[in-house]
């Protein structure tokens, strides 16, 4: 026996470690890529820093800002107020749209209004039914035709009537009254949302605050990828042939991929695991010519025109070009293994340019990236599947520590918390 195994070398498996060697508990940490930072990395190309996806960090949580500050990364972030926008009926007004109307069409800030006001009169509808009927119950028609069904649709590639409202929490801030008037008059100045600022590394991308958590890891293991897990026997057969046996084992890889892995599963929860539904994240990552084409951050495009959910200037928070150029993040789903649709990229700079964001002879550097799976879906057999897959997975003694693990959404400030609590739970 091994001790205690993390399996995956991500934010939460490096904060479970971490947390571990504080408390003076060996354990090994098994990583299949040959860096750390799952998703949370960072691809330098040509003097460019692409990061996978947006990845900023935002911290509402006690004690959150106390632990980045004990990695000694202080100085090594910039703290921004996040500026962002809707990219709409060929306009941007800015983020949260439900209270930043006013510089929308006339005809579609009244459909939002008036939905709004409509909506005051229905019962709210429980986050547990489907999203569409909790969307229209809380904003109404008209903010939900326009963004919230869209947007939704073209994220998690399913109908808003087909996945629940369970994963929205803080995420989706509701308004008052008057903050809906005001905003349809761009009177609100306030910002809202747990995203309202972010910390940002000053130079270099998000891949810093990885690195730093591994420094405070001990017995690493960067490409060792697990062929099998045995959960009777409590043992991972690596495909280095070695094998490596688990008091407790701590997994962060994505819940499906956890129960590919596992040989002797039982039928029940091998069941669970095919009812499991995510979206890849199709990540097109532009080196720029010439200074940001907008101030904002990142931008949020519902209409079904373009194929991409949300697009990103990390030029705007961080040092991650050279002199003179920019970056740009495009971010597109797909089911979960589904390939890359055909001529999906030029599409992509078909819509870039649409928007006034792009002239493609000014791209320099050109790389894909896919983070898969890259969100949940929450439809209505999620929360039994992941039930029975954890209760199986606990008689064994392996611990579900994270956002894909656990099979939920999930911000970077969350991962380095449920790290923290795995390494509790199994010391």
């Amino acid at each position: 026996m091994s001790g205690i195994v993390v399996l995956g070398a991500g934010l939460t498996g490096l904060s479970a470690a971490a947390e571990l060697r504080r408390r003076g508990v060996p354990c090994t940490v098994l990583e299949r890529e040959a860096e750390v930072g799952g998703a949370c990395r960072t691809l330098h190309r040509d003097g460019f820093d692409f990061d996978l996806t947006g990845h900023l960090l935002h911290l509402g949580r006690e004690g959150s800002l106390e632990h980045i500050e004990a990695l000694g990364l202080g100085p090594k972030l910039r703290r921004h107020v996040r500026r962002s926008g809707v990219a709409l009926a060929g306009t941007v007004t800015p983020y949260p749209i439900q209270i930043n109307t006013f510089r929308l069409p006339p005809a579609v800030r009244r459909d939002c209004l008036l939905g709004f006001l409509e909506a005051r009169d229905r019962p709210e509808a429980p986050e547990s039914g489907s999203f569409a009927a909790w969307a229209l119950s809380r904003f109404g028609e008209g903010l939900c035709r326009h963004f919230f069904y869209p947007y939704n649709r073209k994220l998690f590639c399913a109908e808003p009537e087909d996945f629940t409202a369970d994963w929205v929490g803080r995420f989706v801030p509701r308004p008052r009254l008057e903050d809906v008037v005001d905003g349809a008059f761009g009177l609100y100045r306030q910002q809202v949302g747990y995203n309202a600022s972010f910390f940002y590394p000053r130079r270099g991308g998000i891949s810093l605050l990885a690195g730093a958590l591994a420094g405070g890891v001990g017995d690493l293991r960067l490409g060792c990828a697990v062929r099998a897990l045995h959960l009777g026997e409590r043992r991972a057969e690596l495909e280095s042939g070695e094998v490596l046996g688990w008091e407790r084992l701590i997994a962060t890889a994505s819940l499906a991929h956890l129960a590919a892995l596992c040989v002797d599963l039982p039928a029940q929860a091998r069941a669970a695991a095919r009812a499991l539904r995510a979206v890849a994240v199709l990540n097109l990552n532009l080196g720029v010519e010439g200074p940001p084409p907008r101030r904002e951050h990142w931008l949020y495009v519902p209409e079904a025109r373009v194929p991409f959910y949300r697009v990103g200037f990390p030029s705007n928070h961080g040092r991650v070009a050279p002199e003179g150029c920019h970056t740009v993040s495009v971010e597109v789903s797909v089911p979960m293994g589904a390939p890359v649709p055909e001529d999906l990229w030029e599409r992509c700079l078909d819509g870039l340019e649409a928007l006034g964001l792009l002239r493609r002879e000014r791209i320099a550097v050109r790389v894909e990236a896919r983070v898969d799976p890259g969100y949940v879906v929450f439809d209505r057999a999620r929360a039994q599947a992941v039930d029975t897959l954890r209760r199986c997975l606990a008689g064994a003694g392996v611990v579900l520590a994270g956002r894909w693990a656990e099979w939920k959404y999930a911000s970077m400030e969350d991962a380095l918390h449920d790290g923290i609590a795995a390494a509790g739970a199994c010391s």
